[in-house]
């Protein structure tokens, strides 16, 4: 391969890098900014880890109601763990240990559990899928991405765990609160359950430059962009594009694209017309008469 024929491959490798980083068809601004899930990234710094709050109120628990934070040193926190998807879904783990819990049912007996919720609010948020180990191993562990090991190594082992784990494909923070309903819960067989529970999620957002289920990861967004809390996608202010920085108005992807073609056709067209020009030279210069 010549030397020129070199110098244009890397020529329009190069093009093709940079149409790519401009129009957003790689690196992270490929991440999609939902709007349906979006919260706000401003929250001055504390130490709630969690980007929702909720309020819990039941004559039976809470006769006043309650909102839980996920703070350091909480057992709410030290026992839960938050997982945001690219879609506005949540999964939710949490463990509830101890050697006291009071259910009148014998450890290793499964019990079943029904419940149910009515949403006193709209929202688009759905109604989540809730499984219940209620006899719980640390071969949770390997066998779900959200439960933590640390959770199985206090305590006795003859402590019961149960594992709580929600699922809700899609949370909406467009309306305020992310939920607002009255549930009930009830063991079958058992004295066990909640009437009336009355519970609303109001979203927070994490502090400035941090997104995700515990606020644990860094924001890579300009100072002037959104960081989405689910996923990290940023989101230029007043029509503004991340291809520039979010500092001035850029050229759709489709320009980009165009001129990106008419270089790679001209670079072509002058690697064409080197080899061209090269071959006759060397005819040339061979003599006339053989």
């Amino acid at each position: 391969m010549g030397e020129k024929t070199q110098v244009w491959l890397v020529s329009v490798l190069l093009a093709v890098w940079w149409s790519t980083q401009v129009t957003g068809m790689g690196g992270s601004t490929t991440k999609k900014f939902d709007a349906r899930c979006s919260m706000p990234n401003n929250r001055a710094p504390d130490d709630n880890q969690w980007p929702f709050v909720p309020f819990v109120q039941s004559a039976a628990i809470r006769p006043d109601g309650h909102n839980f934070t996920g703070r350091t040193g909480s057992s709410t926190l030290k026992y839960s763990n938050i997982i945001l998807n690219e879609t506005c879904g949540v999964t939710i783990y949490a463990m509830v240990e101890g050697g006291d819990i009071p259910l009148d049912f014998p450890k290793g007996v499964t019990p079943k559990l029904s419940w149910g919720c009515q949403p006193l609010k709209n929202t688009s948020t759905s109604l989540p899928s809730v499984d219940v180990n209620f006899n719980s191993t640390i071969a949770d562990v390997q066998k779900y991405p959200g439960v933590k090991k640390e959770w199985y190594e206090e305590g006795s082992s003859s402590d019961r765990r149960i594992l709580v784990i929600v699922r809700t494909p899609l949370v909406d923070t467009r309306n305020g609160v992310i939920l607002d309903w009255n549930c009930y819960a009830r063991v079958d067989g058992v004295p066990v359950g909640v009437e009336n529970l009355h519970i609303i999620l109001y979203p927070i957002g994490c502090p400035a430059g941090k997104y995700g289920g515990q606020c644990e990861h860094n924001c890579t967004c300009p100072s002037n962009a959104v960081c989405h809390t689910f996923n990290g996608a940023c989101q230029c202010t007043n029509g503004l594009k991340l291809a520039n920085n979010c500092q001035k108005p850029g050229p759709d992807a489709a320009t980009i694209v165009v001129i990106v073609l008419v270089v790679v056709v001209v670079l072509a067209g002058l690697a064409w017309f080197w080899q061209k020009k090269g071959r006759r030279g060397k005819y040339n210069e061979l003599p006339e008469d053989l």
